[in-house]
């Protein structure tokens, strides 16, 4: 696909929770089942990965610059601390191309705001689904009545989800009637809020992945590849290269065609990723959402192309860490396994507030074919031999 804006410098920049920008004001809430992910709010040091030579990325917090040399690409960077999105504190562009993580704002080469808010709703994407006769299909109910009739028809193996929820958030398994009479009061407790939900069957799934395709302004695209996901719990944990096994590429990005034809006619274009599973039987659901926006799967399947022979896996390593620890002493116990996709090794895309008593830290994996779970643990052993202590062991693929 020819680039429009070839030659002309790429500003890239992001707001990772942009769901809950999109989210109407008037929707009611589901229960909380946890506080916020601090994590997210610097998260935007992840589209370090997408920049080439002479990008200029925003972040919203400095970047701590061993973290940007390690990329080993050069390209600029500025930070805009200050709250809300940050598209709302961006310097003047002029001729420079503006490449959001999410469309938040308006801007004369990207979509309307309001377009990615509504095809990035889960009830946009389940009346696609429906429409175009896709199995997979959830039940939109807009009072606690219908929820609690659609989860009772499901015989409780339900899953509830806000149509504006990400990774985990938002979406709750509703597997007894106490769980849902907990859901009922609390949305009983809004009488002034519209109630919007989805609920779906809980299905029996063998695998999580996921569709990329980039979308011109024109209505043509281009169908990037797959990726296979883990999660823990809902929550996204690791992309890697779909093995050929699991899928059908080819029938896969037919099955899409029709989706983004969708999309498009309802005036989106720009980077588009599609969640789906493959069942226990070896049914695929083809779509279960639709992200009109950059994603971590798209990122890992960008850093994928920085090596012919090795394949490029993303991975969370989530660590407890004493006072004074920080991501300088991460750095460190991965001295000697850095890389940048040029050899087997590990490449550390964010972290710079990583505190006591610890958090998250995105690592891309560059390794041969089957030799991920084996780097994963050269990973852990070298960060508890550094003094720092791993929460978990979850394989990317």
């Amino acid at each position: 696909m020819t680039d429009p804006y070839a030659g002309r410098r790429r500003v890239r920049f992001g707001t990772f929770d942009a769901e809950s920008w999109w989210r109407p004001d008037d929707l009611a809430v589901l229960p909380s089942v946890g506080s916020g992910d601090p994590a997210v709010g610097t998260m935007d040091e992840l589209l370090a990965g997408f920049c080439a030579p002479g990008d200029l990325l925003i972040t919203r917090q400095q970047v701590f610059p061993d973290i940007l040399a390690g990329y080993g690409v050069a390209f600029d960077h500025q930070s805009a601390d200050a709250p809300g999105p940050i598209e709302q504190h961006l310097p003047p562009l002029g001729n420079q191309v503006p490449t959001p993580y999410a469309v938040l704002a308006p801007f004369p080469s990207l979509p309307s705001p309001e377009v990615v808010a509504q095809v990035n709703s889960k009830t946009w994407s389940n009346s696609l689904v429906l429409e175009l006769g896709l199995p997979g299909a959830g039940r939109v109910v807009r009072s606690p009545d219908e929820l609690v009739a659609a989860v009772t028809d499901l015989d409780f193996h339900a899953l509830v989800k806000d149509p504006y929820g990400v990774s985990g958030r938002s979406l709750l398994e509703v597997g007894t009637p106490g769980v849902l009479r907990a859901i009922e009061r609390v949305l009983r407790k809004q009488p002034d809020k519209r109630v919007e939900l989805i609920v779906q069957p809980k299905y029996p799934k063998k695998h999580d992945f996921s569709g990329h395709v980039l979308l011109a302004r024109d209505g043509s695209w281009e169908f990037l590849g797959l990726q296979q996901m883990t999660n823990k719990g809902f929550r996204h944990f690791g992309s890697s290269p779909a093995p050929t096994a699991l899928i059908d590429k080819d029938w896969y990005a037919d099955t899409l065609a029709d989706v983004v034809a969708a999309v498009h006619a309802a005036g989106y274009w720009g980077p588009v990723g599609v969640d789906a599973m493959v069942l226990d039987d070896d049914s695929v659901v083809p779509v279960l959402e639709i992200n009109a926006r950059q994603s971590l799967g798209l990122l890992a399947l960008h850093l994928n192309r920085r090596s012919e022979d090795l394949t490029a896996h993303l991975w969370q390593l989530e660590l407890n860490l004493a006072p004074g620890q920080g991501i300088r002493d991460v750095l460190h116990a991965l001295t000697g396994l850095a890389s940048t996709g040029d050899r087997p090794g590990a490449m550390l895309l964010n972290g710079t507030h990583l505190t006591a008593p610890g958090g998250r830290v995105h690592v891309a994996i560059f390794c041969p074919d089957g030799h991920v779970t084996q780097w994963q643990h050269r990973l852990l052993a070298a960060v508890t031999a550094a003094g720092l202590t791993p929460r978990g062991m979850t394989d990317a693929a």
